[in-house]
């Protein structure tokens, strides 16, 4: 039997705890190549060190840094996506992931921009490029998934066709950008915006506060909100609903990482992306399900749709049984995990670095 989370997008299907420690000699002789990894790709970040670092940063000058890096890798993997989307469709994921990042940091730090005209720019603009991008992200998916599955020549030919229509509007959107009155004229103004947030009586409490301390503050309300969030349900919407709100929250929490460098804080990030990679996978699978139903519904009666109509049912069966799993490991696992973080970081101790 092939299962709908066959490869190398495979979900770990006993997912360990993130805060637990290993049981075995075995594991704990893993623990120092584990953290020389660690400091390899902490190595590979030295801008957000750099934030980091600086205790004495105050939420302007923090905040100002961080959206100038994030508006620049959003035009490099833009570019990217348009060019080589051919040679590697993952530049799409990462485009629509740089889109997301800079959603969530407008929203985190929208008391000190207040109501700049750039900022409903950018809003707007992010908001129609991830919309005309999930269909497209959907289909590569799909693609990734039929080599799996064993799709037909001829559905998976129909898919890719649709995918080359689709990536039309993309360099539509892309070249709006790229005008000389598009991200470039309102990354200057996003810039000013925030450094006069200092200065005005609406905004300058917050923007002059400690940029760590601030951080702490932020991080402890997200973990309010994701304890109170959790599914009660393994139905694939109330599944999906959560994983958007974890990646929500991922992506502040980032930024808030950066922001104070706490190591809480970089526990809650671990912990979301583990609780976001095993949901993305189950969602792949159900939209994939979903197109291979389709299909299946528009082939005429034939041996070929009997065989599709036993795939759809496999695929459903397992999904079924994977959402089962997911629910009793988030209440298991993952909520004692927040609720651990969450005691934490409102300690004393936890609240300073």
């Amino acid at each position: 039997m092939i299962s709908v989370f066959q490869g190398t997008d495979a979900p770990d299907h006993h997912p360990a705890s993130l805060m637990s420690r290993p049981a075995s000699a075995a594991a704990a002789a893993k623990r120092p190549a584990k953290k020389s990894a660690e400091r390899r790709t902490s190595a590979k970040m030295p801008k957000v060190q750099a934030v980091a670092a600086d205790a004495a940063l105050t939420v302007w000058q923090a905040a100002r840094s961080l959206l100038k890096q994030e508006l620049k890798q959003f035009e490099k993997h833009l570019l990217k996506c348009i060019d080589r989307w051919r040679k590697k469709p993952d530049h799409l994921h990462q485009t629509r992931i740089s889109a997301r990042r800079l959603q969530q940091h407008l929203e985190l730090l929208g008391p000190l921009l207040g109501k700049d005209r750039s900022l409903r720019w950018l809003r707007k603009h992010l908001k129609s490029l991830l919309k005309a991008s999930s269909p497209a992200r959907d289909l590569d998916v799909l693609l990734h998934h039929a080599a799996a599955k064993k799709t037909s020549a001829a559905v998976c030919q129909q898919w890719q066709q649709q995918r080359r229509r689709l990536q039309k509007p993309l360099r539509e959107i892309q070249q709006r950008l790229s005008r000389p009155d598009g991200l470039k004229q309102h990354r200057r103004a996003l810039l000013k915006a925030i450094s006069r947030s200092a200065c005005r009586e609406s905004s300058a409490a917050l923007a002059n506060s400690s940029a760590s301390g601030w951080a702490v503050e932020q991080a402890t309300v997200r973990l309010a909100e994701l304890q109170t969030a959790l599914p009660a349900s393994s139905s694939s919407k109330s599944l999906h609903r959560f994983r958007l709100l974890v990646k929500q929250h991922r992506y502040q929490a980032e930024l808030l990482l950066q922001l104070s460098g706490h190591p809480i804080i970089q526990r809650l990030v671990q912990c979301l992306l583990q609780v976001q990679k095993q949901l993305g996978r189950l969602q792949d699978a159900v939209v994939a399900a979903r197109s291979l139903k389709k299909v299946t519904d528009n082939q005429k009666k034939s041996a070929g749709k009997k065989k599709s109509l036993a795939k759809a049912s496999e695929s459903t069966a397992e999904i079924a049984a994977e959402s089962s799993r997911l629910l009793t490991w988030l209440q298991s696992d993952i909520a004692p995990q927040l609720n651990s973080l969450a005691r934490r970081l409102q300690t004393p101790s936890g609240r300073r670095r």
